[in-house]
């Protein structure tokens, strides 16, 4: 992505304005001179979260998190990066975006994708208006509200009706001065029989957005039960991935970002139906398994993903395939169970329904132990059947990293497997794990990760991927022992050596494996030199902690100097 302008960045640092942006996500009332709000990076009960008085800056007493509007942008709207914010707040503020370097080529591409984006919002919003207010969406007002979906939840997500004359909506676009190739490159309409029709009509809309909250595509659902597909999605094309996007992300982001976790359905309404019961941190994959690229999206923002499939078999196959998909994704999967033929849109609607969703997303129990239990269940008392599942059950746990977790698996395993010893240790030596009290035969461990862990992990798998010259420029800076982990500090040292991935270790080549695995690409500078930035401000935050609790002002003083520094650094001010 070419460099942004020196002269946007000044412009967009002084046009955010931080209380606005706040006030978007949280209630502030002003007291003693500034702002205060309920914090929106940890769970409270008094509002600890202020905006400094000069405006520009915010910081929780709480948590001690503190930033500006780009920080915000980052940590809040869902901007994966410095530019992203630029591009964000430069969005929000009318700021026009120029860049240092670009030619005439990129700068197509850029309108053309701000074209269809704006092309795609002002659709979801004429939807929006004609669900509301047309006479043929009143079945389908009925029909969503009859479920206990009140009209605020509908609004928030930004409910639509596409019209039944297959033109109405490039009508409309047409005299907002969209043209046919806009409109079929958005996804928004098609040619059918010579003439260009609208993609979508007579539908229930439900708009999926990315993380900021740019409108993809759409989900439609129709009522009429003559149509051969209840759903269909926007086409796959320059704006939609459907492997890429999550429905309502948007959303959930910031509720999952503080809780640590999120709840991921199968479809629209069961994602309405858990914001319903209260759980605002939740998404839907919107087909029959999370891919990998999913499972990606969302270790951006949480530790732990709480899978919420049917509870039938074909909702067992697909958190089978989520648990495979989820192979090299540091996260941990859980399984919320419910009662077969019931699913979260159908539990939402009422309010005994909410607390028994609500009480089963606070339960949930590891993936994995529950898809041997399943597995097991269906494979009864056959002894081939076993055998088979036995088999399956193998595969699946390959793809865990040596851990309490796997070993509690094997263990559920041989119980419901009704193994025999022997049975037993062949399948911990299939994985590479001894019996309990002996020793293992293949050390190779993925490390359970802490959010210190993630910020290590960042800095090895881009370090590993990026060229000699990036890598020697920003890990020359850290030292082995700014690493907790000791598998981390071993593998910092062999990165900075050069030494490849297939002459490492035994002990760490299992690690070695899963960051070649997460480093898809070759980064770039800034990318490195952000994730060394965050792990280094992550270790003075401990600095700066100890020299608190231990009075040292001094320290404090020093810790906080470097802080500032570093924060400006990696605003891009230095």
């Amino acid at each position: 992505m070419p460099r942004i302008s020196d002269h946007t960045v000044n412009e967009v640092r002084d046009a955010a304005s931080l209380p606005e942006l706040v006030r978007d996500r949280i209630q502030l009332v002003r007291r003693g001179g500034r702002w205060w709000g309920p914090c929106p990076f940890h769970d409270e009960t008094a509002p600890s979260f202020c905006l400094l008085p000069d405006e520009s800056r915010y910081y929780c007493f709480g948590c001690h998190e503190s930033g500006d509007a780009l920080d915000w942008a980052q940590e809040i709207e869902g901007a994966s990066d410095f530019g992203e914010a630029i591009e964000l707040l430069a969005e929000r503020f009318g700021i026009e975006v120029k860049y240092a370097e670009s030619s005439p080529r990129e700068e197509a591409q850029r309108e053309a994708v701000r074209q269809r984006g704006e092309l795609l919002d002002r659709a979801a919003s004429y939807y929006v208006e004609y669900f509301w207010k047309a006479e043929e969406a009143a079945q389908a007002r009925e029909y969503l509200l009859g479920r206990g979906f009140e009209e605020e939840l509908l609004r928030r997500f930004r409910i639509g009706y596409a019209p039944s004359s297959g033109t109405a909506l490039i009508q409309r676009a047409s005299k907002g001065g969209f043209g046919q190739q806009d409109l079929k490159d958005a996804g928004l309409a098609s040619a059918r029989g010579g003439q260009l029709r609208d993609f979508f009509f007579s539908r229930i809309m439900f708009p999926i957005a990315d993380a900021r909250g740019r409108v993809q595509g759409f989900g439609a659902r129709t009522l009429d039960p003559n149509q051969r597909a209840k759903y269909v999605n926007s086409p796959e094309g320059p704006q939609f991935r459907k492997r890429h996007l999550l429905y309502g992300l948007e959303l959930a982001r910031s509720s999952a970002s503080r809780q640590g976790w999120v709840v991921v359905a199968e479809g629209y309404t069961d994602v309405m139906g858990m914001a319903a019961a209260g759980v605002d941190a939740a998404v839907a994959c919107m087909g029959t398994a999370l891919t990998t690229e999913q499972l990606r999206t969302l270790r951006r923002s949480v530790g732990e993903v709480r899978v919420c499939f049917d509870g039938d078999q074909a909702g067992e196959q697909a958190a089978w395939r989520t648990a495979e998909a989820a192979r090299g994704v540091p996260l941990a999967l859980s399984a919320v169970q419910l009662s077969e033929g019931v699913d979260p849109g159908q539990l939402g609607g009422t309010e005994d329904g909410r607390a028994q969703l609500k009480q089963a997303i606070d339960n949930a129990e590891p993936l994995v132990t529950c898809l041997i239990r399943a597995r097991a269940a269906r494979a009864g008392a056959s002894a081939r059947e076993r055998d088979r599942a036995l088999g399956e059950i193998t595969d699946l746990l390959r793809g865990l990293p040596d851990s309490v977790e796997r070993d509690e698996a094997v263990r559920v395993a041989t119980s419901e497997l009704g193994l025999s010893r022997s049975l037993e240790e062949r399948l911990r030596g299939a994985l590479g794990s001894a019996a309990p009290g002996g020793e293992t035969s293949a050390p190779n461990r993925v490390i359970e990760l802490s959010p210190r862990g993630a910020l290590e992990r960042r800095v090895l798998s881009l370090g590993l991927a990026a060229s000699a010259e990036i890598r020697s420029a920003h890990l020359d800076t850290l030292s082995p022992e700014v690493f907790d982990e000791p598998e981390h500090r071993q593998v910092f040292v062999l990165v900075t050596s050069g030494t490849g991935v297939d002459q490492w270790p035994a002990e760490v080549a299992g690690l070695g494996t899963a960051l070649r695995a997460e480093a898809d690409h070759e980064p770039n500078n800034e990318e490195v030199q952000e994730a060394v930035y965050r792990l280094q401000l992550d270790e003075l935050q401990r600095r700066i902690s100890t020299a608190r609790s231990e009075g040292d002002e001094t320290g404090l003083l020093e810790a906080l100097q470097l802080q500032s520094g570093l924060r400006a650094r990696l605003r891009g001010d230095e």
